[in-house]
């Protein structure tokens, strides 16, 4: 396993709680694949396995975040408008559960201004430290962050597997757009949290 790592991307309180602030967006998708729990499942895996959980994050929100920008893109403007991920606020915390055990050698790499995990932050360079060539996906959201990161990842030459439903869309009809018909382009492995787990935990060939 020491070539592999889980790159959970966005898993805060905004997109997975009751109260967050695009939580309605998602209720439908994240019922429909039961994300939540898979999510939890994904963690759990890593900990027993000694995975690493590298934390990929959206950059956080004040009133100044945007000031003087030109050219916002239009979930940017939600995200101005909305105050999602406000620094501070409930919404731009961990989903219980899901936080970073940093004791357990989880990464919270810098945080990304757009989709990719990739652009503009140093995930890349620490995987490239740890020596890992090997990435899970799982988090949100499905045909964005997720997809924008693992495009980015097949450039860079990473080994990619993707967690179908460990994920969620705006819509189910988004999501599995993604799952099924995009994904396939660029992955090496797509498979459920179940089957990911019976691979790794039968040993190094599952990795």
């Amino acid at each position: 396993m020491s070539k592999t790592a889980v790159l959970l991307i966005d898993p805060y309180n905004d997109f997975l709680h009751l109260d967050g602030k695009l939580y309605n967006r998602l209720a439908e998708s994240l019922k429909d694949s039961d994300t939540i729990t898979h999510l939890s499942e994904v963690v759990m895996v890593a900990r027993t396995l000694h995975i690493p959980i590298f934390y990929c994050m959206h950059q956080q929100t004040n009133a100044h975040t945007f000031q003087g920008w030109n050219y916002l893109s239009d979930s940017q403007k939600v995200l101005q408008s909305q105050m999602v991920f406000e620094e501070g606020s409930f919404g731009a915390g961990y989903y219980e559960g899901l936080q970073p055990d940093f004791d357990a050698g989880d990464v919270a790499v810098s945080k990304h201004w757009n989709s990719s995990s990739f652009a503009n932050t140093d995930l890349d360079y620490q995987l490239r430290k740890r020596g890992i060539s090997k990435l899970v996906f799982a988090g949100l959201v499905a045909n964005t962050c997720i997809e924008s990161t693992a495009r980015y990842a097949y450039e860079l030459g990473y080994e990619i597997t993707m967690l179908s439903d460990a994920t969620a869309g705006f819509s189910i009809e988004a999501k599995s757009a993604a799952t099924d018909l995009i994904w396939p382009l660029f992955t090496n492995r797509i498979c459920s949290t179940a089957e990911w787990a019976n691979l790794v935990e039968d040993g190094p060939g599952g990795e």
